[in-house]
């Protein structure tokens, strides 16, 4: 069962500070952590370590960078085949991050806005056999549509969206989504709620309808509720998965893993309520750590935390 991922890479540097700053203020840093980074590439690497048979499409600059990237991905065991130099300047990225790791990030695109339809087509042609293609919104949505179309006309192959850093989607991008994947800020955006804090009772009950109001039609729905869990429409039914507890040191790449994790338990055939436990392990277990890369577990991993940390009720 193999998984293309629409990857994009950030050269990501993470400052630890006592609290996370306001407009204008200058704050000394606790400490620093530098690594390969971007959330396709987070995704990717998750997946692999997941036991995914994973082709990553991933756009990197001409600089640096771009043999230390193609030595990591080797020592992981991943392909470097679908590594695209699309631009003189890798994506790069900093990051804040407070002792309850809560965070805020910016990220400079560089080679990943350079991504193309052409360069999606061409990495296509070598994948007959996919199941999944998976996208985040670190590179452009054509090279995205075009992705998503050539799954649909194959058919059997499931397209998963994960719209951040967000952007509203392309009424059309979203027709071609059959696994959506977003935060419960993304939520509000998306649904036009006031506020995107909110009761797991509240989303329980609004969320079909919401999905309603912009047309929804894929198969799954998902969104993530930090401390509360996730809940998930699918089938005009919804579904809540209570969080693993754990002591929260850096959520920053909580969202990737819990990404990669359904994606990896979707690719397994899991159920959904077993897909959305597993998914909720994953993002978990990195928020536990920090970093993002090499805090990203093994399916071995997961399947200890998940055998010896109680399993969190849903409602």
């Amino acid at each position: 069962m193999s998984i293309l991922v629409l990857a994009s890479y950030v050269h990501a540097h993470c400052l630890n500070v006592e609290r996370l700053p306001i407009s204008g203020e200058s704050l000394q840093a606790t400490g620093l952590l530098e690594e390969h980074g971007g959330k396709g590439l987070n995704v990717g690497v998750a997946a692999h370590r997941l036991d995914a048979k994973v082709a990553l499409l991933l756009p990197i600059g001409k600089d640096s960078v771009a043999d230390k990237v193609t030595e990591f991905l080797k020592a992981e065991g991943l392909d470097s085949h679908w590594l695209l130099q699309t631009g003189p300047q890798s994506g790069f990225g900093v990051g804040f991050i407070d002792p309850n790791g809560d965070n805020f990030l910016a990220v400079y695109p560089g080679a990943n806005a350079l991504l193309t339809e052409q360069h999606v087509e061409n990495t296509l042609t070598t994948l007959p056999h996919l199941n999944l293609i998976y996208a985040q919104f670190e590179i452009p949505d054509a090279p995205i549509v075009a992705a998503f179309k050539t799954g649909r006309q194959r058919g059997g192959v499931r397209t998963m969206l994960n719209p951040s850093p967000w952007r509203q989607p392309d009424p059309e991008l979203l027709n071609l989504t059959d696994i959506l994947v977003i935060n419960e800020t993304e939520a509000a955006l998306l649904f036009g709620l006031r506020d995107s804090k909110l009761p797991v009772a509240q989303w329980l009950k609004g969320l079909s309808g919401w999905a309603e109001s912009i047309a929804w039609s894929g198969e799954l729905l998902v969104v993530t509720l930090g401390e509360q869990g996730c809940v998930a429409l699918t089938d005009n039914q919804v579904l809540h998965q209570a969080a693993w507890q754990i002591s929260a040191l850096d959520a920053t790449g909580a969202g990737d893993a819990f990404s990669a994790g359904l994606a990896a338990a979707i690719l397994q055939k899991l159920s959904v309520s077993d897909a959305l436990l597993s998914a909720s392990a994953c993002g978990a277990w990195v928020t536990a750590r920090h970093g993002v890369l090499h805090s990203l577990p093994t399916l071995a991993e997961i399947d200890r935390f998940m055998k010896t940390n109680p399993i969190p009720k849903a409602r």
